[in-house]
């Protein structure tokens, strides 16, 4: 049998590893593989059925094929990773089908698309479709306009009356879009390829919040995390902010952060620059919540020596509070208490969650079981970040970006905060778990606990996003209903 050597180190050692050469066959099996399992897995979720849908969400609805489907992609996934020879389209193949599969599970055999809320806000673009103007006076959202312009532009362009046929597969697209700036924030920082693809894997299951669907946040947790992506690219190297001696000590000790800026000429990096204010300036015209956590999270970087641009967070803050201060007037006048009246106050906001905590038992069960999985993924994010000091390669950048959001616990949001606050943290949490596992000495032991730990996620997944499926699901009466109520409303 004709056989290939190939080098491995493994803390520290090297082996020599003599493996068969792969086959012409193998190839063909690692790409069509996943293809196949996500198209099982997508018939055999069409055949459940909406009417089974109970207190406890779609993970009754399901069928347990799907559950297979899912610990299959799962075990493919790893066995990819662990090739010497891994690929990337093959595993951007599993990934895309796992988003397929967690989440656009309710769109394989719910009768319309999901969540009021965004059929809400599909009202909010038909507004700007047929009259071509936001309606600031009628709704806070409208004074940030943003999303509903651009919404209104793409269903235009694709020649739709209504944004109402996005909604469906809306939250498979939004997730998507996520992804390329995380691999290239994992990419840079871990300085490992099996580290980013691990992130996020664990990223997809682990963010449960649902602020993936047709709304502004999405839009702007997509900008937010495209503007991290290029300051860590291309801007965490060269002139730092001077700091006090020991300050600047403990900055240096943290020497472990990943490679290198990308090498560009001036002119890039100017027209890079004005990519981060436009992509700032579309953020505040966008979310109220978004631009504040690019200031926060970008001073930060200043402060810990980690972004050259010193001025930007300056500069993003003066358009943030020029858009609030303009282009918001008809919402800030008459609400300035509710705007600032509980700034600082972080009792009130994490107090929040206890006001979701209520309803029937099994929705009790689902809702704490939120919060203690909210507590434990940061928990773990912790201990992780601690295992990689020990081994000099804390990851700095990401422990930053990861704690940032958490300064929005002085800022007032209602009881979603909390729930933002996890979004934006979430995928650099789940990256420094990853670097965490990736560093730890190659055993048995180690990869079935985070074998067995992923393969538990995926129900998890689907218990803690759908948990509310019963009166977030829009049934077909309901939706006959709404379209009676418009044609017989009179206009105005």
């Amino acid at each position: 049998m004709t056989t290939s050597t190939r080098t491995r180190f493994v803390t520290g050692r090297q082996f020599n590893i003599r493996r068969p050469a792969p086959t012409a066959a193998q190839p063909a099996v690692r790409f069509l593989l996943p293809v196949l399992l996500v198209a099982v897995g997508c018939l055999v979720g069409s055949t459940s059925q909406q009417s089974h849908i109970d207190a406890w969400g779609i993970i009754g609805a399901l069928p347990w094929p799907y559950y297979v489907i899912l610990a299959g992609l799962t075990l493919s996934f790893f066995a990819e990773l662990r090739r010497d020879d891994a690929n990337a389209v093959a595993l951007s193949l599993h990934v895309v089908g796992l988003v397929i599969l967690l989440y656009g599970a309710p769109a394989l055999f719910e009768a319309e698309p999901r969540f009021p809320t965004a059929w809400l806000h599909a009202g909010f673009t038909d507004q700007i479709l047929d009259n071509h103007a936001s309606r600031p006076t009628v709704d806070a959202r409208f004074n940030w306009p943003g999303f509903f312009g651009a919404a209104a532009a793409v269903s235009g362009a694709a020649g739709l009356k209504s944004p109402v046929a996005l909604l469906r597969w809306a939250p498979v697209f939004m997730t998507l879009l996520y992804l390329p700036p995380i691999y290239v924030i994992g990419k840079h920082l871990t300085r490992s390829t099996t580290a980013t693809w691990l992130g996020i894997w664990l990223f997809l299951p682990v963010n449960w919040v649902g602020q993936d669907y047709f709304a502004p946040q999405t839009l702007g947790f997509i900008l937010y995390i495209t503007a991290l992506a290029i300051i860590v690219a291309f801007f965490r190297q060269g002139r730092q902010l001077p700091l006090p001696s020991r300050l600047r000590d403990l900055r240096d000790w943290a020497h472990f952060d990943g490679d290198g800026d990308v090498s560009a000429g001036p002119r890039t990096r100017l027209a890079l620059v004005g990519v981060l204010v436009l992509l700032t300036l579309a953020i505040a015209v966008s979310h109220q919540l978004s631009p504040i956590a690019l200031v926060i999270a970008s001073a930060l970087l200043v402060l810990v020596g980690r972004f050259r641009l010193l001025t930007f967070p300056l500069v993003a803050g003066i358009l943030v509070l020029g858009w609030i201060s303009v282009g918001t007037t008809p919402y800030w006048i008459g609400h300035l208490d509710q705007i600032f009246g509980g700034v600082g106050h972080v009792g009130s906001v994490v107090g929040g969650v206890h006001k979701r905590i209520g309803g029937s038992t099994e929705h009790l069960t689902v809702v704490r079981l939120r919060v203690l999985f909210t507590a434990f993924v940061w928990m773990v994010m912790a201990l992780s970040a601690v295992l990689l000091a020990l081994r000099s390669r804390l990851p700095l950048t990401l422990v930053v970006l990861a704690v940032a959001p958490f300064a929005l616990l002085v800022e007032p949001y209602g009881d979603e905060g909390p729930l933002r606050i996890f979004l934006l943290s979430s995928p650099f949490a789940c990256l420094i778990i990853a670097q965490m596992f990736v560093t730890l000495p190659r055993r048995r032991v180690t990869d079935a606990v985070l074998l067995v730990a992923t393969l538990a996620l995926m129900p998890t997944y689907l218990l803690l996003r759908y948990g509310n499926e019963w009166f977030e699901q829009v049934t077909a009466p309901e939706a006959r209903a709404m379209d009676v109520l418009h044609r017989i409303a009179p206009i105005g």
